[in-house]
């Protein structure tokens, strides 16, 4: 007989009792076979739709103040691109900078009062267009749906487009990449913390020790989630230092706001890991479980693609993670320099969900190991 099979021999015992034992486990464990099947094709579904840089339909106001057929017919030309929505009607400049500052619009088209009366003369009628900065892939094409657009009107009139672009005259990427990366680190960096927290106990066996305890369900998850929140506000203090130091992205808001702001959103994330440590029997699970909040934390939240290109579902879908609307308060306070008022609807979303998210998880929770 072969030495080198002689050698194998011993190595390769039981190989078949492994594989066979490996192979019924595997049956016998419904999650992870979701997980490993599932999960990888209901992603590719969903989000290549949710990929989308062909950015079309931009939120856009219109301070008419000329009211002519002329400027109403340049109004409509402008719509019938396709790449800009007129969803508001304003009355003056400062109301569409308010709405930009707000983040209700991305860009706003300002017609003068003597548009009609300029166009078709050799004094060329101008329109203003205000665009917002804090998100260079919505700002880049807006610009070039107005500037590339069709201005010629009845008898051959050209329109003279001035662009203003506000909050980020250079739409540097950084600026509004960088706040949104922030948002998104903490968020998983948050999940991660608390989504091991009680699996870990079940496995060691001192989670027998909270069944006999007195220690409501509700103590129990405010005990495990304030430590990791203080943890989570050093954190987000320090990124926001290392923004600054290291690429020069400067707050045009208030610190302390953007630092107050961040409270909900860091319980909202720590919220989700303990609801998945009250689902997840295993410390594997929790992992698989916390990776799925991973790629739609990204993809749908507007930190790679504006919001604006989501199908409606995956839209809506976005909203249940926290990220989402911080990633409003972030690049509101540190790109254009929003304060609470602007930002007010973003945090109430936080706040409700913060609330909703550590309710249930305080519901899933049992006092057993079962």
């Amino acid at each position: 007989m072969n030495t080198s099979n002689k050698l194998a021999t011993p190595l390769l015992n039981g190989l078949r009792s492994m594989l066979v034992k490996e192979l019924i486990h595997i049956r016998r464990d419904p999650t992870t076979l979701f997980f490993a099947l599932l999960i990888p094709a209901i992603q590719l579904s969903l989000f290549g739709f949710a990929v989308d840089f062909d950015v079309r339909h931009i939120r856009t106001a219109v301070v008419d103040m000329d009211r002519s057929r002329e400027s109403r017919e340049y109004i409509a030309r402008i719509q019938n691109t396709q790449y800009i929505d007129i969803i508001s009607t304003l009355h003056s400049p400062a109301e569409a900078e308010s709405a930009l500052m707000r983040s209700d619009v991305r860009a706003a088209l300002i017609i003068p009062e003597d548009f009609g009366r300029r166009f078709g003369t050799v004094r060329t009628p101008q329109v203003h267009v205000l665009l917002d900065g804090s998100d260079g892939q919505v700002a880049n094409p807006a610009r070039s749906a107005f500037m590339q657009q069709p201005t010629q009107g009845t008898g051959g009139s050209a329109v003279d487009v001035r662009l203003n672009v506000l909050f980020n005259p250079d739409i540097r990427t950084k600026i509004y990449t960088i706040p949104g990366l922030v948002g998104v680190i903490l968020q998983l960096v948050t999940v991660s913390l608390t989504a091991f927290s009680l699996v870990r106990e079940r496995e060691q066996g001192t989670l027998e020790q909270l069944m006999v305890s007195p220690v409501g369900r509700l103590g129990l998850m405010l005990g495990k989630l304030i430590p990791y929140a203080l943890l989570g506000f050093v954190e987000m203090s320090s990124v926001i230092f290392i923004a600054r130091l290291l690429f020069n992205i400067q707050i045009a808001g208030s610190l302390a706001l953007l630092l107050a702001m961040s409270i909900p959103f860091i319980g909202a994330s720590l919220a989700i890991g303990l609801l998945i440590s009250t689902v997840a029997k295993t410390q594997g699970q929790a992992m698989q479980m916390t990776l799925l909040t991973t790629l739609p934390s990204i993809l749908l939240s507007g930190y790679i693609t504006p919001r604006e290109t989501l199908p409606l579902p995956l839209y809506w879908i976005g909203n249940i993670f926290p990220v989402t609307s911080f990633i409003q308060i972030i690049r509101g306070i540190m790109v254009r320099g929003a304060g609470i008022q602007e930002l007010f609807p973003s945090l109430v979303s936080l706040v409700i969900l913060m609330l909703v998210l550590i309710t249930i998880a305080t519901r899933s929770f049992r006092k057993s190991i079962a």
